[in-house]
């Protein structure tokens, strides 16, 4: 790249960085709570974990690795393991594997977050990222255009199979991301409603949680794109609530309330999109909280209302503004390529790679 043109443009740059309107109104969202000097009446137990996967792609197949781990911390106790869980394999038919290995680490994080949630007296859960994206992922299909039609014409079908293969995995402590059941079709038939089938056994642990444990799980956020509270400036709110100085949160939106529809038509359908499966949500709370003076905000999103009771036993087992136990499951399920490589050496894989044709 030449970079002698970057100079020419560096004050029109910076005059166009200077003219973007940074003055909104945060005060009339925004809840001072000075979390240092209010320590929470009643300890909560928390869990979290997080997802991660990697990959080798060769000619003809690919080789992964998915894995999840979840950590467990009881306001004022120290930090203890969960449950982990890796699952490595090879995945066929060669088709939307980015997509697919992404649905893969979701389910195993619904599934440990179930497992949590069945095995261990835990006040909430708490899942890397925002639960709205959790629901966006259940109508992001791949293959055909009519695809959601298959999608809940199976989800009809072999929805009930596939969560009694769920529970009875979880049972035994198998966190595996995709389970196996039993569907007669033609060869070619076969190797697409299989990617169906994935998809509906993502739906169906979303549906479980929703069903038992909804007020239980809390989506935490570092990013967030998404511009509800100010949608007048095309600027994502978690940028405009970063220049917040004082600790506190801000009053929660209800994504799922039908006033949305004037604010963001997109954003409601997108939730209410789970009524085709008999699964209405009627809340979806979206807000930020800033729990230290020397960081930014964190977007929360969650099915129920959260009051200060909660970010003040969030805030009692976070470090630097984020939950520890996320972060260190973050850390602990990360699969380097490195990883990869090994896994590969222990297989004994010596096929060639994709970019080893165009070399």
């Amino acid at each position: 790249m030449d970079y002698s043109h970057i100079l020419n443009k560096n004050h029109k740059i910076h005059k166009t960085i200077n003219s973007i309107n940074r003055k909104f109104d945060t005060e009339k969202y925004w809840i001072n709570y000075n979390f240092e000097d209010n320590s929470p009446t009643n300890t909560h137990t928390f869990a979290g974990g997080d997802g991660s996967f990697n990959k080798i792609n060769y000619v003809d197949f690919c080789l992964y690795s998915v894995g999840t781990v979840s950590y467990i911390n009881k306001v004022g106790e120290k930090i203890e393991k969960s449950v982990s869980y890796w699952d490595t394999d090879i995945i066929i038919p060669y088709i939307y594997i980015s997509n697919r290995l992404t649905l893969y680490m979701l389910n195993m994080e619904l599934k440990s977050a179930l497992w949590n949630f069945k095995n261990k007296d835990i006040d909430y859960y708490l899942l890397d990222g925002s639960l709205y994206s959790l629901i966006i992922k259940t109508h992001t299909y791949m293959g055909r255009e009519e695809g959601s039609n298959e999608i809940l014409y199976y989800y009809k079908k072999y929805g009930k199979e596939i969560r009694n293969k769920i529970n009875e995995e979880l049972d035994n402590g198998i966190l595996a991301p995709t389970v196996s059941i039993d569907v007669k079709e033609s060869e070619e038939d076969r190797i697409y409603h299989k990617i169906i089938l994935e998809q509906i056994e993502y739906i169906v642990l979303l549906i479980e949680i929703l069903k038992k444990y909804r007020d239980k799980i809390v989506g935490i956020s570092k990013t967030s794109k998404m511009n509800i509270y100010f949608k007048e400036g095309y600027i994502p709110d978690m940028a405009i609530f970063s220049r917040v100085k004082t600790l506190g949160y801000s009053k929660p939106l209800n994504l799922a309330d039908w006033k949305m529809v004037e604010i963001n038509q997109g954003v409601y359908n997108n939730i209410k999109y789970l009524k085709k499966f008999g699964q209405d949500i009627d809340e979806l709370y979206y807000q930020f909280v800033k729990l230290d003076r020397g960081e930014g905000v964190l977007n929360i999103t969650s099915f129920k209302n959260l009051e200060s009771e909660f970010f003040s036993n969030l805030n009692e087992i976070s470090v630097g503004n984020y939950p520890y136990i996320l972060k260190k499951s973050h850390e602990e399920v990360k699969i380097k390529d490195n990883d990869m490589t090994h896994c590969a050496k222990l297989l004994g894989l010596y096929s060639s790679r994709d970019r080893e044709l165009f070399i």
